[in-house]
This record gives C-alpha cells, structure tokens and sequence, in this order.
C-alpha cells in the first residue's frame, strides 16, 4: 500500500509499509526472515493485512525449505524455465496437481522429500528429464522439432569425386554417379544430369 492508505484502526493517519527480521526457528535451527508489516502515523499501530500475511507465511515456508533441504521456490521455476515448461505441464510431468508448481514457486506450500529428489534428478539429468517425458506421453507436446534437414550433394561423373553433404546427417555420400541430388527445407527435388566443366 501507498502512504495515502487511510489507517483502518483510528480512521486518521496514514499507514506504511515496513520489513523487519525475525528470528524464526525450525526443526531446531534459526534463522532471520522478514516480516512485513503496516503501520500508522497517526495512532502508531502496526498490523498485517492480507498481502503482508501472505508474505510473511512465504517467508517462513522458504526458511523452512531451506532447513529441510529441499529446492526453494526459485529453483523450482528455473527448472521448469530450463526445460521451457509452463507450470500446468511441470504439474502433469512430475505430479503435484494442476496448481502444485504455483504454489512451490511462491513458496505457499513445501514439496515431499520424493518429489524433490525427482526434480533433482532431472537437474542433473535431461536424459531423464526425456525418459520421463517419453513416460508420461507429453514427447509431442515437449520435444523441439527437429529442424529440416538441408542436404546438397554433388557429384562428378569422371572417377574423381565431389560429394558435398550439409545438414543433420552428417556425412553420406551420394549413390547416383553423375547425378546432383539436394534437399531443402524438408523437400526432395528430383536428381538432375549436371556437366562439370
């Protein structure tokens, strides 16, 4: 909120928003995280409203990721941006349900220990990150077209030969002596005699 917020508690004042640290504790560590707040000029109260309340469990479920071991949110979506997936897919790939990857990423809720050891498999991984895929049956809707192969050969029809490859498939040579055979984008064009000179 802007400082032209009227204060909700004496009606007069103008609030602010303010972040403070607090220790925090969890599963016996500590630790400092924000807490934001709002408070008014005029009366001096403080207090959080819905988008602070909101902020501050965000803060404390990324401490508590933290202490457990788990990926955070952050990590979470550079993942799911590594492997150009939005957050419905991510959801269907690895499970979770339809808004899982959502809440991960705000940091709303902590994933199981089973699903982060499978997103840090896949880190480590993009052959698994493709075996799962294949898996699931999303390999038309993920894997990247392959772009079409542009191949030009070109052969000499004496005993001295020229064979000109370039494209995805690496070096093949032609099997029609005297002949000039190309592909372009995906198309094939009829072998033509062709006289070198």
């Amino acid at each position: 909120m802007n400082d032209k917020t009227l204060c909700p508690i004496c009606g007069a004042g103008h609030v602010t928003d303010h972040v403070e640290q607090i220790e925090a504790e969890y599963k016996g560590h500590k630790g400092q995280v924000p807490s934001h707040y709002q408070q008014c000029d005029a009366c001096g109260s403080d207090f959080a409203g819905a988008a602070e309340m909101r902020s501050n469990k965000r803060a404390v479920m990324a401490f508590r990721k933290q202490v457990g071991g788990l990926l955070s949110g952050a990590e979470i979506a550079a993942l799911r941006e590594r492997y150009k997936l939005n957050q419905k897919q991510a959801a269907r790939l690895f499970g979770g349900g339809p808004v899982a990857f959502s809440k991960y990423e705000n940091d709303d809720v902590a994933h199981s220990e089973a699903m982060d050891k499978l997103l840090r498999l896949v880190l480590r991984s993009e052959e698994a990150f493709w075996a799962l895929v294949d898996q699931e049956g999303m390999t038309a809707e993920l894997r990247p077209a392959k772009p079409a192969a542009q191949i030009v050969y070109a052969r000499k029809s004496s005993s001295n030969v020229i064979v000109a490859n370039f494209g995805n498939g690496g070096f093949r040579p032609s099997l029609s002596v005297g002949m000039h055979a190309y592909t372009v984008a995906g198309h094939d064009v009829e072998p033509q005699e062709r006289q070198w000179k």
